[in-house]
């Protein structure tokens, strides 16, 4: 099994535009690939009551950047401290060091919105709409696992030790690829997500059976990391 985190450098870019082929990876077979045993879904997880009244556009940085604990990265889960009218960026990286942004949006709701997009690591967030008094919560839910290539999940393992998961599962346990391009601050993973049927506890592992799409849209974008994240 690749454990492909362990041959990325931290702090560089390894996107490959329109990537064709990768060492990771056998085509047109499900290859195997491990994503980790994430910890439960925390609300806070990556941070607590973050103001939403900061300086318009002006980006605000966490004291210590968020690491995801699954090794492809996983969705954010954004939660407002109260009903608010605001527009929130968040910002950091994939697990392949592209940089990446996600907005988050309410219109005098209190209701969490949930991510897309797998972070592999957060780095700050910018106001675009102020929330006033309101503070944010970031946090991670259930909501997917990221995913090293673009593809489909042909089979799957869950728990401690993984057992195969029912094959007829898998039809809502995959989410695809988000071909949107360019990619907005508002479309989905370009890689797309595993959505585990068990609970996540940091004690199961979850393994997938991934068949790897390199395909190339008009534009001759996309290829095996999909499309380009949005930076902005």
């Amino acid at each position: 099994m690749y454990q492909d985190r362990k041959g990325m450098m931290q702090g560089i870019n390894m996107y490959c535009p329109a990537c064709q082929f990768a060492a990771a990876l056998a085509m047109n077979e499900a290859n195997t690939f491990s994503l980790g045993k994430p910890a439960v879904a925390s609300a806070t997880a990556v941070a607590s009551a973050l103001a939403t009244n900061t300086t318009v556009g002006v980006s605000q940085y966490l004291t210590t950047p968020w690491v995801a604990d699954s090794p492809f990265g996983r969705p954010l889960v954004y939660t407002p401290s109260g009903s608010v009218t605001a527009t929130i960026d968040v910002f950091g990286e994939d697990y392949l060091g592209q940089p990446m942004t996600e907005r988050a949006a309410w219109s005098a709701v209190a209701t969490a919105v949930q991510g897309k997009k797998c972070f592999y690591r957060v780095l700050g967030w910018r106001t675009q709409v102020s929330g006033g008094g309101v503070t944010l919560n970031i946090g991670t839910g259930s909501a997917g696992l990221g995913l090293p290539f673009k593809g489909s999940i042909e089979w799957a393992k869950e728990g401690n030790p993984p057992v195969l998961i029912n094959p007829s599962t898998l039809f809502t346990a995959w989410v695809a690829p988000d071909v949107t391009d360019p990619a907005t601050n508002l479309s989905g993973d370009p890689r797309g997500l595993y959505v585990p049927t068990a609970a996540l506890d940091g004690l199961k592992e979850f393994i997938i059976g991934l068949r790897a799409d390199n395909s190339l849209n008009a534009n001759n974008n996309g290829g095996l990391h999909g499309i380009r994240q949005a930076a902005t």
